[in-house]
């Protein structure tokens, strides 16, 4: 993807022990584990939020995430494949894997118990994904049927909490083993973001979304929830600017040309 020219950038400074990068100027000054880069973690294949495409991370979050780190003054950004777990428990970002992490994490109070959030940067809901020829139309139909859903995420909660009687709440840890699954018949429907499962449809003529449920989840990048305030401040700045100078928008309408 085309990276975005920043019109506004902060002055970088070199940090002069620690190992690490300082950026910013005066109060605003924050640490990079990596000297010039911000490291982000993500939970891939999430399309079309992320995933990779001819070896090299690309999606909303992805691109938004390049966006923020030249506007910061960086050179880019290096994009490690954590996990959800270890992002939405903040362990990632103690054990120093990433400065921040960028994985379409619906912002919620259970979730800032471990991690401190940015300002919302995405709104979604979710959905019920089927195979076309399944009969199934609406969560209704998967009574005594099997419901895949992704560990730790609002779509499990979701599933758990509106499921008919009978139904099988099947979890995976991986997201791309969710479509995999409904494939080979292991489950019979899938529960997840609307957006995620909307890209599906884009790409397989075989599935349809048959239900969407308005939930309003707002999502925020993540960094650990003491020590990186800093940074945190100049990421909120910086997703501000983008959202002032158009740069949001142009990469929204790229990956959601119909928004």
């Amino acid at each position: 993807m085309k990276r975005l020219i920043p019109l506004v950038s902060f002055v970088l400074v070199v940090a002069a022990c620690g190992g690490g990068d300082q950026a910013g100027d005066g109060d605003q000054a924050f640490e990079t584990i990596t000297p010039d880069v911000l490291t982000v973690c993500t939970d891939a294949p999430y399309p079309p939020m992320e995933f990779e495409q001819d070896g090299e991370f690309t999606g909303f979050d992805i691109e938004l995430m390049r966006a923020i780190a030249q506007e910061l003054g960086l050179s880019g950004i290096e994009v490690v494949n954590s996990g959800f777990d270890p992002i939405t428990s903040g362990a990632a970002m103690e054990a120093g894997q990433c400065d921040i992490a960028a994985a379409s994490i619906t912002i919620t109070e259970e979730r800032e118990e471990n991690i401190d959030f940015s300002d919302p940067y995405f709104t979604a809901d979710q959905s019920l994904l089927v195979k076309k020829d399944s009969g199934i139309s609406s969560l209704a139909d998967l009574a005594g049927k099997r419901i895949g859903v992704q560990s730790g995420t609002t779509g499990e909660a979701y599933a758990n909490e509106n499921a008919p009687e009978g139904a099988e709440i099947v979890s995976f840890d991986n997201p791309g083993d969710l479509f995999v699954a409904l494939e080979a018949g292991d489950i019979d429907a899938i529960l997840q973001d609307l957006v995620v499962n909307q890209a599906r449809t884009l790409e397989d003529d075989t599935v349809a979304v048959v239900e969407t449920y308005p939930t309003d989840e707002q999502y925020g990048f993540a960094v650990k929830e003491e020590g990186a305030e800093a940074l945190l401040e100049a990421v909120n700045q910086a997703l501000a600017t983008l959202r002032e100078n158009g740069t949001y928008d142009r990469i929204y309408q790229e990956w959601f040309p119909q928004g």
